[in-house]
């Protein structure tokens, strides 16, 4: 993680004596030395803290979590639990006997890089988070508890053996997935992701800075239950555009974790006019988006449309056919601001991941 620098802006008189993999050390000018033991946590939410609540309460050594993305309530309770925490948006509790250091604005935004990968990735075609390219790491988080040989994956993701290499590569030379030698064979390779949470926190990022082309419609709906229905009622048995509920709407299918305002439709660009002939909406402006509007979002990669949440994640499997594949809903929700994150953390959970 890169939250070490938060350290050198809490002035002088504390600083990191050392740091490992699961332990740090805090000195206090003229005071006691501290060790915390470390839980990277990546997204943090409300609903794992009853997990290192009891961690926490041993005391020798305290917990300290270090996350990139967390919910207010998530520290609320990490801070009733007298555990500590870090966060690469600039917060910091460090509570022990003798320390106290609270910082709880956040950090203004650190310059980041260009790109987030490697220049020669991008040249090499090896981006495992590119528009068409991402499909692998989909695919392997679809099944997280099975493994692929190139050319199965080839044919599953409808890329070329070759392309599909270069991105495994690309996997990889990041420790995000691993290739074993397939029995009484050691030319061919069985790829599989072993910590999936892990690879989706890697894509996050990625998906955070990509550039959607999204519309707002209102077709009239009281709120995001009424959108869904009408949008139902519209699309009727016969032919239909190729859509899909993403966003709290659609991880509501899989567990209400929080009310979604709004309902966000991933769509072909090609099927935004039938789409929109179908509900006859009205523009819904910035302004005044009001509950019950559809967020209609052209999907990078048409490709992902042909995937939805299998039918025994779903509480209502007749709603499965519409619902986004659940990597889409987490990818949706960790990057929709804090409110969603406790809507991700529950898709990840009824997934397994």
């Amino acid at each position: 993680m890169s939250w070490w620098h938060v350290f050198a802006e809490l002035g002088p008189q504390l600083r990191l004596v050392e740091r490992g993999h699961d332990m740090v050390t805090v000195a206090v000018e003229g005071g006691p030395v501290h060790r915390f033991r470390l839980v990277d946590v990546g997204t943090f939410t409300e609903r794992i803290v009853g997990d290192l609540v009891p961690e926490a309460g041993e005391g020798s050594p305290p917990v300290l979590v270090t996350y990139r993305r967390a919910s207010a309530d998530a520290r609320a309770a990490l801070r009733a639990a007298g555990a500590s925490y870090v966060g690469e948006d600039g917060r910091v509790l460090l509570q022990a006997p003798g320390l106290l250091v609270d910082r709880d604005d956040r950090a203004l935004p650190r310059s980041q890089p260009a790109d987030l990968l490697p220049a020669d990735d991008a040249m090499r075609g090896r981006n495992p988070f590119a528009t068409r390219g991402s499909r692998v790491a989909r695919w392997l988080l679809l099944h997280p508890r099975e493994g692929f040989s190139v050319s199965d994956l080839a044919r599953d993701v409808e890329l070329s053996a070759p392309a599909v290499s270069r991105l495994l590569q690309g996997l990889e030379d990041r420790a995000l997935v691993t290739a074993a030698d397939v029995e009484r064979d050691a030319r061919r390779h069985q790829v599989a992701v072993q910590q999936p949470r892990r690879l989706l926190e890697a894509w996050a990022p990625h998906w955070a800075r990509r550039r959607i082309r999204q519309r707002r419609w209102d077709i009239g709906a009281r709120d995001a239950e009424d959108a869904l229905a009408q949008l139902r009622s519209a699309a009727g048995p016969g032919p239909q555009p190729r859509w899909r509920v993403g966003g709290l709407a659609g991880a509501s299918f899989v567990r209400r974790a929080v009310e979604p305002a709004d309902v966000l439709l991933w769509v072909d660009a090609d099927d935004v006019g039938a789409l929109a002939e179908l509900l006859q909406p009205e523009p819904a402006g910035a302004g005044n988006p009001g509950r019950g509007t559809l967020r209609v979002a052209v999907a990078p990669d048409p490709w992902v449309l042909g995937l939805q949440a299998p039918p025994q994640l779903i509480d209502d499997p007749a709603t499965a056919p519409w619902t986004a594949d659940p990597v889409q809903l987490w990818l949706d929700c960790v990057t929709e601001g804090e409110r969603a994150l406790e809507a991700a953390d529950a898709v990840a959970e009824a997934v397994g991941w």
